[in-house]
């Protein structure tokens, strides 16, 4: 598959349209008071407003039917955020599971660095701004490593409560990155093997762009393994490893990173290629 598109070439994701005056003051009112809506329909209209080449495969693989984990690698450039990969992600799943509760997403505490035009936003707005959007939309908010360890086991719980009643989203990677895989914070394999332990099955998801095309493409759900007699250390790595490889094996080959020579191995046990070059 071709490189990332330049800046030159590459597509815009955020264009302002009148179409969505009206959708964009619903929801600066429901952002102020607080009011919950659906962030897969309100996919729905910014995609439809904004129809940029995209590709959708696998869809078939996802579950009609009951709570899972999606993982997603955490895909970005400048003009391309991982909410943008989130939303057609969540517009697909809309139109897979009619009538099932629509994916819940999990995201960090704040998004740094955020600019009005030229203007920098100062982090107390940041952080406002962050937790009504999570409020209206029931986002699962995931505190930064630096931050408090009882509000990451707080989310984690909220995670566990969210999988009774909703799929939900994860980018096990949990930072910006350029779309080459990266290894995910100690304990996420843990934490996930817990979940897949507990009968949720894990659906990976890879997000790449292809020539100016958003690829997103869905695998096969899978359980998490723990093998016995290591260490917690030793079956963390190997959890994180399984969920980022599961990953990669559905990526163009220059985007696998730090799980390059994993999913190579992977590749040759089976027999197979990359889904991506098929």
């Amino acid at each position: 598959m071709g490189p990332q598109p330049s800046s030159r070439q590459a597509p815009r994701y955020e264009i302002v349209r009148w179409r969505l005056l009206l959708p964009l003051i619903g929801f600066g009112i429901d952002l102020l008071l607080g009011r919950p809506r659906s962030f897969a329909r309100d996919a729905v209209r910014v995609l439809a407003a904004n129809p940029f080449p995209r590709r959708v495969e696998g869809l078939e693989r996802v579950p009609t039917e009951g709570a899972f984990v999606l993982t997603m690698n955490h895909y970005s450039r400048r003009g391309l955020r991982p909410y943008h990969c989130a939303m057609v992600v969540s517009a697909a799943l809309l139109e897979r599971r009619r009538g099932q509760q629509e994916v819940r997403w999990a995201f960090t505490s704040e998004l740094r660095g955020q600019r009005l035009g030229p203007l920098p936003l100062p982090l107390w707005l940041i952080r406002w701004t962050f937790r009504r959007v999570a409020r209206v939309y029931g986002l699962v908010i995931l505190p930064r490593p630096e931050e408090m360890v009882m509000g990451r086991a707080a989310a984690l719980r909220r995670l566990l409560r969210e999988l009774g009643q909703a799929p939900v989203g994860l980018t096990p990677e949990g930072e910006r990155g350029t779309g080459r895989l990266v290894e995910p914070p100690p304990g996420s394999g843990l934490f996930l093997a817990l979940l897949s332990q507990q009968g949720y099955p894990v659906l990976p998801v890879g997000v790449w762009e292809e020539g100016e095309t958003l690829v997103v493409r869905f695998g096969c759900p899978y359980s998490v393994a723990l093998e016995r007699g290591l260490s917690r250390e030793e079956q963390d790595r190997l959890a994180r490893e399984q969920v980022m490889v599961a990953i990669g094996r559905l990526l163009p080959r220059e985007l696998w990173g730090a799980y390059a020579a994993a999913v190579e191995r992977s590749l040759v046990v089976d027999g197979a290629g990359p889904e991506s070059a098929r």
